[in-house]
């Protein structure tokens, strides 16, 4: 099993970043650095998948069929940021020539911290009523070749549930399973949670150095109470802090631990670095979170617009509220939809 894991990791990491090179370009975006083009790049894989996966799923095609076509685009865009190795290596002299900042007391704690947590959950797994709908529901994507048509609760054959139809999260590491060769059972319990606890802190640490850019020290405190946080401070099995623990390969789980603290990042980027390519990249995240679960479909603009509202008025800044709707344009068509949908 190592080395599915290893494998997996190579494949997600690998590919994200590549993609998120490719994107950065397309959007001129320089000099962010490697975390932020591992995050932008998965960012940008789960949006697309919402784009594809919608419209598949409506139209009853095969699981197979998704896999061959989300495999082609996104082999694509990850081979596109080879083409643009010079960003690559430009950014690996910096991290080389800076590497003393980022191995300060805090991100060394920060570190021990994440692997203890990557060695809890290896090793104490936690099993709760949701595996039996939304895992098996990546196991019949797969063994069915039906995309959300068979109830994965009973093997019947209903109709869709709107609850859960615009957000098909295990279709995700279900693509994963069928790549890597594994149930998606093993993928989820067993190899996903070294995919999403790493990026989790990597967006962590994305939001230390945008709230303390020049202070290296405070960043690696940030990123280890960030991880104390979500190891030690939740009380129970359902709150935002536990699921990163426990469940990570829950769709709302990821979405309480990766989507809200990226949204909170590009948010606080666009308003104080004020380009327009930063309001594309919000609204891919908030696009690519609509995957992750149907909250997100609805929480997106609120969150994202409250947020911008907020700012524009106490700055004086109406021209930010135009842009910060116009990032929400694909999760307003979603939830116009859903609403449609259970209607």
């Amino acid at each position: 099993m190592r080395l599915e894991i290893l494998a997996t990791a190579l494949l997600y990491f690998g590919g994200t970043f590549l993609t998120g090179y490719t994107l950065r370009h397309l959007l001129k975006l320089k000099n962010e650095g490697f975390l932020f083009s591992i995050v932008s790049g998965t960012m940008l894989w789960w949006a697309v998948m919402e784009l594809i996966l919608v419209p598949m799923t409506m139209m009853l095609a095969s699981f197979s069929h998704f896999v061959i076509l989300y495999t082609v685009v996104v082999l694509i865009l990850t081979a596109a940021g080879l083409f643009f190795w010079k960003d690559i290596v430009e950014d690996g002299k910096y991290l080389i020539k800076n590497i003393k900042k980022y191995l300060t007391f805090g991100h060394l704690i920060a570190l021990l911290l994440i692997c203890y947590q990557l060695y809890f959950i290896h090793h104490h797994m936690y099993l709760e009523w949701d595996d039996t709908y939304y895992v098996n529901l990546a196991n019949e994507a797969v063994y069915s070749d039906q995309i959300y048509w068979i109830y994965p609760e009973t093997g019947a054959f209903p109709d869709f549930d709107k609850r859960y139809v615009l957000s098909l999260w295990p279709i995700f590491y279900a693509w994963l399973s069928k790549l890597i060769g594994v149930m998606p059972t093993i993928m989820a319990h067993t190899i996903l949670p070294w995919l999403i606890i790493p990026l989790a802190y990597m967006v962590y640490g994305l939001i230390g150095s945008r709230l303390f850019p020049e202070d290296h020290e405070t960043q690696g405190i940030f990123l280890a109470m960030a991880v104390l946080l979500h190891l030690f401070m939740s009380g129970q099995h359902t709150s935002g802090l536990t699921f990163l623990s426990i469940t990570p390969w829950v769709g709302k789980g990821v979405l309480a631990a990766v989507l809200i603290p990226m949204l909170f990042y590009m948010v606080f980027k666009s308003l104080r670095d004020r380009k327009a390519c930063n309001w594309v990249l919000l609204g891919i995240t908030g696009l690519g979170g609509c995957l992750l679960s149907s909250m997100a479909i609805m929480l997106t603009p609120v969150f994202i617009g409250v947020s911008v509202f907020l700012y524009a008025i106490c700055h004086k800044k109406p021209v930010d509220i135009i842009y910060g709707v116009a990032s929400c344009i694909p999760c307003l068509i979603l939830g116009i939809y859903y609403i449609y949908l259970i209607s």
